[in-house]
């Protein structure tokens, strides 16, 4: 029987703290493309599980190390799953406001009740909600099938499969680094963030339908019910933006609706002093003060 050996991981510390450090290493080290960052604006401002948050902050972390050290292939593939990691976020807020539909296509398209039992089941939920990793049991082609629901045109949906089809030439170990240029990664880049902007404009009716209804709903904006809240901006960024993983695109969505528009209803003071508050919430995180709030 062989010795064991028993790994000590503070032997690998410094090693690794040196390979990392710029002023040490023997490698140059890239400027990141600054558009990577326009990602965040399509994902939650708030997350509501801490490991949904890490997880993301690690996809960024590997993926500006792997750009800033010419690692483009790589960093391609992490490109890849925070882009699908958006697309999953915004199928959430599909099923948000329209469940059945989404439970509706899901059997279309699997043609299995038992399968499309285990994908609502405990296995693939967190507190019995699903959640942005839900959709990953999904092969990722089909995945885009689900915003028939939001109107998809064919063409955007075949760009969508074309992004994945794309990918899957690069995933496997064969041996083979072919994307060695920061132009070729910039354009990818590019292309991703497109794409998610294109995807973003079919969700427009449906996440200004879903801030109607929250508005509308008594539970939430009555003065005397507020769901237990008496600061408009907490209410807001807990029950609406949090709640619902609300990203900024989303946001600005929201901020953009005709308040007026319920000038005639009960509670219309109460649902503006809600949105004001929304509108404000936008211009902090934006840091703009040209950022325009309802009157």
């Amino acid at each position: 029987m062989g010795e064991t050996v028993y790994f000590d991981d503070e032997k690998i510390v410094e090693p690794v703290s040196k390979s990392t450090n710029p002023e040490n290493a023997d490698i140059e080290i890239y400027p990141i493309n600054e558009e990577i960052f326009e990602l965040y604006d399509y994902l939650p401002i708030l997350y509501k599980n801490e490991s949904e948050s890490e997880y993301l902050k690690t996809l960024f972390k590997a993926l500006e190390l792997s750009y800033s050290n010419a690692l483009y292939q790589f960093a391609y593939i992490q490109l890849h799953m925070i882009f699908m990691v958006c697309i999953y976020y915004m199928l959430l807020k599909i099923n948000t406001v329209t469940p059945a539909d989404l439970e509706n296509a899901l059997f279309y398209m699997i043609k299995d009740k038992t399968r499309v039992k285990d994908f609502y089941g405990s296995s693939n939920t967190r507190d019995n909600e699903l959640y942005f990793g839900s959709f990953a049991v999904l092969g990722e082609s089909d995945v885009f099938l689900l915003f028939k629901i939001a109107g998809i045109d064919s063409d955007l949906q075949g760009e969508l499969k074309k992004l994945v089809e794309e990918r899957n030439k690069y995933a496997h170990a064969n041996g083979n680094i072919t994307i060695t240029s920061q132009t070729t990664i910039d354009d990818k880049i590019s292309k991703y963030i497109n794409s998610l902007d294109r995807v973003q404009k079919i969700l427009k009716p449906l996440i200004t339908d879903l801030y109607k209804k929250t508005l509308l709903d008594p539970d939430f904006s009555d003065a005397e019910n507020r769901l237990g809240y008496f600061n408009d901006n907490e209410q807001i960024s807990e029950e609406f933006i949090k709640k619902h993983s609300l990203s900024p695109k989303d946001l600005n969505i929201c901020r953009k609706f005709n308040i007026s528009e319920l000038y005639e209803l009960s509670g219309y003071e109460d649902m503006k002093k809600l949105h004001i508050a929304l509108c404000k919430f936008y211009k902090g995180i934006r840091d703009d003060d040209t950022v325009e709030c309802a009157n």
